[in-house]
């Protein structure tokens, strides 16, 4: 059989298996909104909203942004009303509580975040994005709290929608971590090696406290700078070929991340950016494996042997279980 089919068959395989009710998604999609708690709640609205030379004064209402939470309902509602709902509403969100009807709210206050505040960083690029490509695997999720085990099979239309949402957010995150590589390819100092000196020294983000003496004593070394400039290049590449590979490779891959972002946190601090990039990566990760559940009450005993894990990466053919509803 030729190489083309046997991929799509894998592919339908895969579909037909896919479950995103597991903690991988749970836990990513509550980092996401851990992030922005810390956004919101340590940072007061004004200075999100500071004005910024030479540009127009935020919070940017315009066009579509007139839907964000900063610009609904205008001067009649306080900035500081909206900081608190929109901190209630991720709340609400990191809880775990009714994906399926928090996710939209959830896209809402990222959107808003990433397009209405003075200065937003690529951390909320990224998780406006991310929270819109998630809404048809929440939608697939009736659970009452996304920690407990699924109770009943995911209707074949949603589990679909749901298959090409997680394959979106794969290819997104992946893609952006190789566009970052590739371009850092095109600057001088990322090429010679001495990017990250200057970058440690830097007046907008630079060395964070505590260890900001540390760090700038040992990028005056050139074996640790260059180490640091390389290796975050090679890194970023690394996680997306792994992010795109199978289910071990992306585990691989999230590992990599937390390494990745842990050591921008020890640096520079940009815990809200770490975290969101961190976040995003812990749901491309998400293993192609799933618990197959009874076809009825009466079949739970039966099936509890069929219950193990099915790893879809092994035969890409092999005929569902019994136990496992298909699309």
């Amino acid at each position: 059989m030729s190489a083309p089919l046997i991929s799509l068959g894998r592919m339908v395989h895969r579909a037909q298996l896919h479950d995103p009710r597991n903690r991988w998604f749970g836990a990513g999609r509550s980092l996401l909104a851990a992030a922005h708690i810390t956004v919101l709640a340590f940072t007061a609205p004004a200075a999100l909203l500071a004005p910024i030379l030479g540009d127009e004064q935020a919070p940017h209402c315009h066009g579509v942004t007139a839907v964000s939470a900063y610009c609904v309902g205008g001067e009649a509602i306080s900035q500081q009303w909206r900081r608190w709902l929109m901190v209630a509403i991720l709340v609400v969100v990191a809880s775990g509580y009714r994906p399926r009807w928090t996710a939209v709210p959830h896209a809402w206050v990222a959107f808003s975040i990433g397009n209405s505040i003075a200065l937003p960083d690529g951390g909320e690029s990224v998780a406006k994005i991310v929270t819109v490509l998630i809404i048809p695997i929440c939608l697939a999720d009736n659970r009452t709290w996304q920690w407990q085990a699924p109770r009943s099979p995911i209707a074949a239309s949603l589990r679909t929608m749901s298959f090409v949402a997680f394959w979106a957010v794969r290819v997104q995150i992946a893609g952006l971590y190789l566009d970052s590589a590739i371009s850092k390819l095109g600057v001088a100092d990322w090429v010679n090696g001495s990017a990250e000196y200057y970058f440690v020294r830097g007046h907008m983000f630079g060395v964070a406290p505590p260890f900001d003496d540390l760090w700038l004593r040992l990028t005056e070394i050139p074996i640790v700078v260059f180490s640091m400039t390389w290796g975050a290049i090679i890194i970023e590449i690394l996680i997306a070929l792994c992010l795109m590979a199978t289910s071990k490779w992306r585990r691989v891959g999230f590992v990599m991340d937390i390494l990745l972002h842990g050591m921008i946190i020890v640096t520079m601090g940009l815990w809200s950016f770490a975290t969101i990039m961190i976040a995003s990566s812990c749901v491309a990760a998400m293993p192609d494996r799933r618990t197959p559940l009874a076809d009825s009450p009466s079949d739970s005993d039966a099936n509890a042997d069929a219950a193990a894990s099915v790893d879809v990466e092994a035969k890409p053919f092999a005929t569902v279980p019994a136990g496992l509803r298909e699309a």
